[in-house]
């Protein structure tokens, strides 16, 4: 199966995150790793292996991206207000130090 597959055996997700084949199914059988067993193949799918990795999906990564912009959005807004104070705030000093 390719990478673009959306499951996976044994020997491929071992490939993939540089372990042996033994260890995968050490991780399956221990339940770190959830499988479906089709005859004598353990089948993985790709979700379970990102999630084994560590590697968030699409929506969720989407969503904090999303989430990111926005913050950095409000970031800028609240910093222009800042420097708007801080000039408002400068000629007050200006005014009041004649």
């Amino acid at each position: 199966m390719s990478k673009a597959a959306l499951v996976y055996k044994v020997k491929e997700v071992a490939e993939m995150i540089g372990k042996p084949p033994s260890s995968v199914r050490n991780e399956i059988r221990l339940g770190n790793i959830k499988a479906t067993k089709s005859g004598t193949e353990y089948l993985i799918e790709k979700s379970e292996v990102d999630r084994y990795l560590g590697i968030e999906t699409s929506d969720e990564s989407l969503r904090k991206d999303l989430e990111i912009v926005e913050l950095r959005g409000k970031i800028k807004s609240l910093e222009t207000q800042i420097s708007a104070f801080k000039s408002v705030a400068s000629s007050l000093n200006n005014i009041i130090g004649l």
